[in-house]
């Protein structure tokens, strides 16, 4: 679909009960401004669930119009079919619990930020993952988060968030016989395996900000799978999840990791999977890839674009650079209170202290350029909280395996800082950068000698 497509018409499905109250009143304003103000005729619709917005679409919208759908990621889940089907163009905002699917995207955890990033970003076709025919954006899950998804308690979910996964995946990892599945990737010959947990993303984020890989996008045209074998431990299953939380589980060496386009189950009879936060199917399982089916409203951030009036070397780099920083910032507050050792807790206080105050220079310095081009959710400082949380409940060396993290990422930080020109960047850029490069480089040394 082309920006040519478009009818001019933005619909605005809010889930009720996640709408400011502000909003219920005012009718939305300050969200249909800025639809109205980058040109379009503005409609809003509030929403008792997903089966009313699906109606909506069908009844009330045509081809080319923009739907943009106010929910987590079970109400994207139930709403994509209806979406490729009607022909219109999707902008999530982000008004759930984990939001991983605007995170894949960069969109911003604020709402108002979020729909100025994705209406004057550019349309993207991106892929859906399938599972015995049913649609899935973000994952698709058997085993311990499936049965984690039975044990959650309402109450606790209702004011503890996140948290309350962590605790019913705990029970479950505990609890749960590991499943006895025959498992075939693609091509490859069939495995026979005996396993606690095997996982199919299609996104980059999954379970409130884990990634499976770096590089994994919503349009790649493969599906990701991870499994964790039954005869990993407690311990080293607490390993995957920290290199969940980087980014590195393909260099893990207690999952197995693989990549395609078509994944079969067999075994397991009638045990439920779990996408996208909700029990959509069971076992035996057939995982598919529709490729470049769902057209989406993406900041300029996802397609890998900047402002095109900047003006100096390396200026996607250098944006990459503010982002990521701001990034390790976040992650180093979030670890502090979490961590045990004082080194640890002087390690991650004076980083993120001084790299907060590098990174405010660095984004007054591209202001003017019109970069970064995005902005990192602002609720993942209290999902980090959260998740850092839990595992400091259950280890006794949850300092050491987050520092390994912290490692890895600083290290990444690091490479993308060697490929600036700094001679060739204005000054009151390269300046807060070649600080930035020192910090890191000192933050690494101390994460070593903390490691050793």
């Amino acid at each position: 679909m082309k920006s040519t497509d478009l009818t001019g018409k933005v619909c605005i499905l809010l889930t009720r009960h996640k709408v400011p109250d502000a909003w219920r009143d005012n009718g939305a304003e300050p969200l249909r401004a800025i639809f109205e103000d980058a040109g379009y005729r503005a409609e809003l619709e509030l929403c008792d669930d997903p089966v009313a917005m699906n109606d909506f679409i069908s009844a009330s919208c045509e081809r080319g119009d923009i739907v943009v759908i106010g929910g987590g990621d079970g109400t994207i889940n139930a709403v994509i079919d209806t979406v490729i089907e009607a022909g219109v163009v999707m902008v999530p905002l982000p008004l759930g619990t984990a939001n991983d699917f605007a995170r894949s995207l960069y969109i911003p955890d604020d709402i108002l930020q979020a729909a100025r990033a994705a209406i004057n970003g550019q349309i993207a076709m991106l892929d859906i993952g399938r599972v015995n025919g049913k649609s899935f954006v973000n994952a698709a899950s058997i085993g311990v988060p499936a049965d984690a998804r039975k044990r959650i308690d309402p109450d606790l979910k209702r004011w503890t968030g996140a948290i309350s996964y962590a605790v019913a995946n705990w029970q479950s990892w505990n609890d749960m016989k590991p499943l006895e599945l025959s498992v075939t990737c693609g091509d490859n010959p069939a495995r026979n395996l005996k396993l606690r947990q095997l996982t199919v993303t299609n996104g980059q984020y999954f379970g409130g900000g884990l990634r499976p890989r770096e590089n994994k996008r919503l349009d790649d045209g493969k599906l990701h799978m991870f499994a964790i074998q039954a005869n990993v431990d407690t311990l080293s299953g607490m390993d995957i999840a920290a290199e969940l939380l980087f980014g590195s589980v393909d260099d893990s060496s207690y999952a197995i990791s693989q990549e395609c386009d078509d994944i079969r189950l067999e075994g397991g009879e009638g045990e439920p999977i779990l996408a996208d936060g909700e029990i959509i199917s069971q076992l035996p399982a057939h995982f598919t890839l529709a490729a470049k089916v769902l057209p989406v409203f993406a900041p300029n951030a996802f397609h890998g674009e900047t402002d095109r009036t900047a003006s100096f070397q390396d200026q996607e780099i250098v944006n990459d650079v503010a982002l990521d920083a701001l990034d390790l910032s976040l992650r180093l507050s979030a670890i502090y209170p979490m961590a045990t050792d004082n080194k640890m807790k002087a390690i991650c206080h004076d980083t993120a202290n001084r790299l907060r105050d590098i990174n405010r220079r660095l984004e007054l310095a591209l202001r003017p350029y019109g970069l970064p081009t995005s902005s990192p959710d602002p609720d993942l400082h209290s999902l980090e909280q959260l998740r850092d949380r839990a595992m400091s409940w259950m280890l006794t060396d949850a300092d050491m395996r987050l520092a390994r993290g912290l490692k890895n990422q600083s290290v990444e930080l690091g490479k993308t800082l060697d490929l600036c020109a700094l001679d060739d960047i204005p000054g009151d850029i390269s300046a807060p950068l070649k600080d930035m490069k020192q910090l890191i480089g000192d933050l690494q040394q101390r994460l070593n000698e903390f490691q050793a």
